[in-house]
């Protein structure tokens, strides 16, 4: 017994080919090694055409229960997609007719809570003043959606308001207002909230579907929100009123953000005018060890997808993604775009020639305190007076370097590291408090102690009064404008020079060896040819020139900080290498081996050979098969990666939907969103509950877990679970710090320790044991004898 496969040619009108077909054996099966992939050739079968061509590639290994399951539904022809969660809201023909204020009898005026009431309270709560609606719609959510596959932390996330959205309803006139409903896009995850219908300023009210749980892979990952008018008839798409990408990555852990951020189409060209509307969210970060967040991004990120069933929904994921702007298909706006991106780097060359200048002609720039005597009052008075430090620091370096150039590599090292620390630095020094960024220190000291220093205070309007200050764009702006001025000046001076050179040439006539008369051409398009290309090559520069500045202004703090650190571990390790010795050393090696009288034995008895026709030939010939070997693995593992890709989109079509949109991780956007300065951040603190309480919680009560979209395995991949439950055996709860003082798990309260730790401590006690009997007995007994008599 075994396996027969046939290969046909599949033909919709006509039979099939058979193309060729391959045996297996039982006992081949039972030893073939799991996951392993084997080629083997087709033989025809009788009768049949022998192409002599055709191979085919199986991988085997024993099933699980998963795939048996996995195959029977397939097999059965029932769908395998999972459903994401629905957004829910009333018809339209129902909103339009149906009163939305009321003005009740001491004159207030109510508004009908959307998309419904509490269950829990339906006659209180069906209609609001706004003010109990602004109160109400800040309250604790009642029901999360935990959903995604990552496990470096949790985003506790709350779509609490919009204000102000665009009407997007061609029945305005009418009194028909945008049906508006947030798209959330996070990594693998793609959720919405309810609609709230008929309403340009909707609130989201905490029994509505509104807050969601985000488990996270990547700690570069942006947080994509797009705010969309909804239409319930199938051929229209919904509208994109606007969105916002929020980099979560410089956000303190256990700290509520209450964050309010201005609505753009997209992020990726201007203009960016606040004119369509803004958005309220709460935002919390749970990470239980940011050591580990800090290591795992010395892995490149994972490339993700998010897959959806219908057409419409993946215009709303799209667009809640990217914006509006396919920067994919050719346009003249994009390419004028991607230009004035590059010009606006410009900024950076002059930020550079400022340092420059302060560092050699010696400008002051460190405030610096000396003390001083007072004779009025007799006492000490610190005086403060700008110093040039840096130029002071890069002198002294200089002049070392030169009578010692062996550090000239360390040097270059340190100062790359330094230069990324100080532009940390200088983010800090920002008053706008959503502009600092997790520094240098911050992340040693989350090596060293597993966590953060804390979380976050940020009081509302604290830096409103020196907002004027709290970006100093305005005058790298003021920068590029005067040298725009100057280029324009100089062009002018030289196109007046021009003129005049071709004034005299004119007198002596045109001179050309050129035969050929060119023409301008004609076509409908004729410079899309030539300008798509360029579009996609400004496109791919732009993209990396993001990269890179988000890197170097620690936009990616977490890689900032591994590059820097890596520099000064680089800086100090090069830093006992003898440059000098190893550079001197390595010339005379060259020299006296490819310069000597021995040379000569070297054309005698081989290149001297390489005239032999034999010689060259089978030289030739060698080459020739190594090429060929090389070539053949680089196509095997194209096919590998072919094949892998191909399978892996072909099961997250079958799985979650056919539409499938490309998720960023690391940020790519020209323009990153602030919070406005209405925002605000307070610590974090939990309510101390009993066990029963704190387990029930743990246990998913008023949870709703969704597995997201990542997969993992061979032959059959499958979901990416994520545990629900992490408490370990031997716990009763993850969070014992959380228990009542009286409740009976706060008698165990510590964490299990690692190999490490316990190995350290283990090794402490028997060093502190040794040095006990070496040591304090013989002082026992020598401060006895003094003290005893004898």
């Amino acid at each position: 017994p075994g396996f027969v496969f046939e290969v046909k040619d599949y033909d919709t009108v006509g039979e099939d080919e058979s193309l060729g077909f391959f045996s297996v054996s039982a006992r081949t099966l039972y030893k073939w090694p799991d996951n392993e992939r084997k080629v083997f050739a087709l033989k025809p079968l009788p009768g049949e055409t022998d192409f002599k061509q055709g191979k085919i590639a199986i991988r085997v290994r024993r099933a699980t229960e998963y795939d048996m399951e996995f195959m029977e539904t397939y097999n059965s022809k029932q769908t395998s997609l999972r459903s994401q969660p629905k957004m829910k809201g009333a018809a339209v023909i129902k909103e339009v007719l149906t009163k939305n204020s009321r003005k009740e009898k001491d004159g207030t005026r109510e508004y009908r809570v959307r998309p419904g009431p509490d269950p829990k309270q339906q006659e209180a709560t069906t209609w609001l003043a706004k003010d109990k609606l602004e109160q109400e719609c800040m309250k604790a959510s009642h029901n999360w959606v935990d959903i995604g596959s990552g496990n470096l932390g949790k985003i506790h996330l709350e779509v609490i308001k919009c204000d102000k959205l665009p009407n997007m309803d061609s029945g305005g006139n009418f009194g028909i207002k945008t049906d508006a409903f947030a798209s959330l896009v996070y990594e693998d995850c793609f959720v919405q909230t309810d609609v709230i219908s008929n309403c340009l300023s909707p609130r989201w009210m905490p029994w509505s579907q509104r807050a969601f749980v985000f488990n996270m892979m990547h700690t570069s990952s942006q947080l994509f929100i797009a705010v969309f008018d909804s239409d319930d008839t199938p051929l229209n798409d919904h509208d994109l009123c606007g969105r916002v990408s929020i980099d979560l990555s410089n956000f303190m852990p256990d700290t509520v953000y209450t964050l309010d951020y201005n609505l753009f189409p997209t992020a990726k060209s201007s203009p960016r005018d606040a004119k369509y509307g803004t958005i309220t969210i709460r935002l919390r970060l749970e990470l239980a060890d940011e050591k580990t967040l800090v290591l795992s991004n010395m892995k490149p990120p994972q490339s993700v997808y998010v897959n959806v069933q219908t057409q419409k929904d993946f215009h709303v994921l799209r667009q809640t993604v990217e914006g509006n702007l396919d920067t994919k298909e050719y346009s003249l706006s994009t390419i004028t775009a991607y230009c004035d991106e590059l010009m606006s780097y410009l900024t950076i060359y002059y930020g550079l020639e400022d340092a420059v200048i302060r560092l050699f002609l010696w400008r002051g720039g460190t405030e610096v305190f000396i003390p001083a005597p007072d004779i009025a009052t007799k006492s000490i008075k610190w005086i403060g007076f700008r110093f040039p430090l840096t130029s002071v620091i890069a002198f002294l370096s200089i002049i070392n370097l030169v009578e010692k150039p062996d550090l000239i590599p360390s040097f270059l090292f340190a100062s790359a590291g330094w230069l990324l620390v100080l532009t940390a630095g200088w983010r800090r020094e920002n008053p706008n408090p959503f502009v600092w960024c997790k520094n240098f220190q911050y992340f040693v000291f989350a090596l060293v102690f597993g966590r953060g220093p804390g979380p976050q205070t940020i009081d509302p309007k604290q830096w409103a009064e020196v907002k004027a200050n709290a970006n100093n764009s305005d005058y790298w702006q003021a920068r590029v404008v005067r040298a725009e001025e100057k280029a324009k000046q100089r062009a002018e001076e030289y196109r007046k020079e021009q003129e005049e050179y071709l004034r005299e040439l004119e007198e002596i006539g045109d001179v050309t060896d050129d035969l050929v008369e060119y023409s301008a051409g004609f076509g409908i398009d004729p410079i899309r040819a030539y300008l798509f290309p360029i579009q996609q090559y400004l496109g791919v520069a732009c993209n990396w020139v993001r990269v890179v500045k988000n890197i170097l202004t620690w936009e990616e703090s977490y890689i900032s900080f591994l590059i820097s650190t890596t520099c000064f571990v680089l800086s100090f390790a090069v830093f006992f290498i003898p440059w000098a010795l190893c550079i001197k050393w390595t010339l005379r090696i060259i020299v006296w081996c490819a310069f000597g009288p021995w040379m000569k034995f070297a054309d005698i008895f081989y290149f001297s050979t390489l005239d032999n026709s034999d010689t060259e030939k089978e030289r030739k010939n060698k080459m020739k098969l190594e090429r060929e070997k090389k070539l053949k693995q680089h196509k095997q593992e194209t096919q590998l990666k072919r094949e892998k890709a191909g399978k892996l989109r072909d099961f997250k079509q079958y799985m979650f939907g056919e539409h499938i949109c490309r998720v960023n991780i690391l940020k790519k956007d020209r323009y990153y969103d602030l919070p406005l300065d209405t925002s605000s951040a307070t610590p974090y603190s939990n309510m101390r509950k009993s066990l029963g309480t704190l387990c029930i919680e743990e246990a998913g009560c008023g949870l709703t877990r969704i597995e997201g979209q990542q997969l993992e395995g061979e032959l059959i991949p499958k979901i990416c679970v994520v545990p629900a439950n992490k408490v370990r055996a031997g716990q009763v709860t993850t969070r014992t710090e959380l228990l009542n003082s009286n409740s009976p798990g706060k008698i165990y309260s510590g964490k299990d320790d690692s190999a490490i730790s316990a190995a350290i401590k283990v090794g402490s006690i028997l060093v502190g044991a040794g040095a006990i009997t070496m040591y304090g007995i013989p002082l026992l007994s020598y401060i006895a004898r003094l003290v005893i008599p004898k």
